[in-house]
């Protein structure tokens, strides 16, 4: 962890002297982004303590597990704009996040296929210290491809507390927002399993992902009683516990941006090599956005426009293009004036261009 000191220390001296009053979670800084890595590193689990305000938590001494566990978001259907896929330990997980809310929406590896009937709402924003959100969630999917599943619970999600944090290297963040979300549920193949996932995760002011989180999963079972007039008991068995840092530095932007990128013999790569001399025209635009562009091959193209929380607004269908001159118009004569992003799709690659609307 030694790697890291320098930038977390520039970076939380500024994330200390932003956060002298009560934090909350907005949309606009604290939403999934579908061009987002982070590398987390897994730690040693740390109790979470007790809820409520004015607390201390001492997060400086870490024991490493696994310093390059990646976590990455995108989207992975991109005439399904609005479903955004978490990539993490081999496991997709599909959100759906529209609006002032972020719901779970299934997962999938290479074992288990799960798509929730019912989805499950994981944040509504804002989110501030002593909210709480409730929500019942069912699903159907398969295992090992054969094996029907079935799952149904529900998912309490609160912010249960407030305080500093102490982190490795002695960086301190003021005020941090802590979210508890407790899910208990119910999976049903050819046996039945009850489990919860307690989760807990401090979120810092101007850092969109947790800098810190651990995670406790436990196992129920029945025990059978021993005649008809004793009552049924149960015992839980905790089977998983670990505890993740988010080092700030380390969550960045995969896509592509206006910048064209080179390798060492100054020859243009990815989609710069195949989507070429592109003219937004007018920019900024009022109505109808022209773009016009060259291809260099025969490819799938098409464009989405989100706003400055990723959530897309308008979308051209997949269209095969040839090589040579080509032309788009996108319709933005209904959208706000502001700035957005123009995300440009060439068969599996991306570049992400910015427009004005006024």
């Amino acid at each position: 962890m030694k790697k890291y000191i320098f930038i977390l220390t520039v970076c939380f001296v500024a994330v200390s002297g932003m956060a002298q009053t009560s934090q909350r979670l907005t949309s606009v800084r604290n939403a999934y982004r579908g061009d987002d890595k982070i590398v987390k590193q897994q730690v040693v689990f740390h109790d979470p303590g007790s809820s409520g305000r004015g607390l201390f938590w001492d997060f400086s001494m870490l024991q490493p597990i696994n310093e390059e566990y990646s976590l990455k978001y995108f989207i992975s259907d991109s005439t399904h704009m609005t479903r955004l896929c978490g990539m993490e330990h081999n496991t997709r997980y599909y959100y759906r996040q529209q609006q002032d809310s972020l719901w779970a929406v299934g997962f999938e590896n290479s074992t288990t296929m799960m798509e929730y009937t019912v989805p499950e709402l994981r944040l509504k924003f804002p989110y501030a210290y002593g909210d709480t959100l409730f929500s019942f969630f069912t699903g159907t999917g398969e295992y090992c491809h054969r094996i029907p599943l079935k799952v149904k619970g529900y998912t309490r999600t609160i912010a249960d507390a407030e305080g500093d944090l102490l982190l490795p290297q002695r960086e301190t963040v003021k005020k941090a927002l802590r979210i508890h979300t407790l899910r208990q549920y119910t999976e049903t193949g050819k046996d039945s399993i009850e489990m919860t996932l307690d989760t807990y995760s401090w979120y810092a002011t101007g850092i969109r992902y947790p800098v810190f989180e651990s995670v406790k999963t436990t196992v129920s079972k029945i025990l059978k009683k021993q005649s008809e007039y004793e009552a049924a008991s149960r015992k839980d068995t905790t089977v998983f516990t670990t505890s993740f840092y988010y080092p700030p530095e380390l969550q960045t932007s995969q896509v592509q941006t206006d910048s064209i990128p080179v390798d060492k013999t100054n020859a243009l790569q990815g989609i710069a090599a195949v989507f070429t001399e592109a003219q937004l025209m007018p920019n900024p635009v009022t109505d109808n956005l022209t773009i016009n562009y060259k291809l260099t091959r025969a490819a799938q193209v098409w464009f989405t426009v989100h706003n400055n929380i990723g959530i897309p607004l308008c979308q051209t269908a997949p269209q095969n293009m040839s090589e040579g001159y080509n032309i788009t118009t996108i319709n933005m004569g209904g959208l706000l004036t502001g700035v957005y992003s123009l995300y440009v799709h060439v068969d599996d690659m991306v570049m992400k261009l910015n427009v004005v609307k006024q």
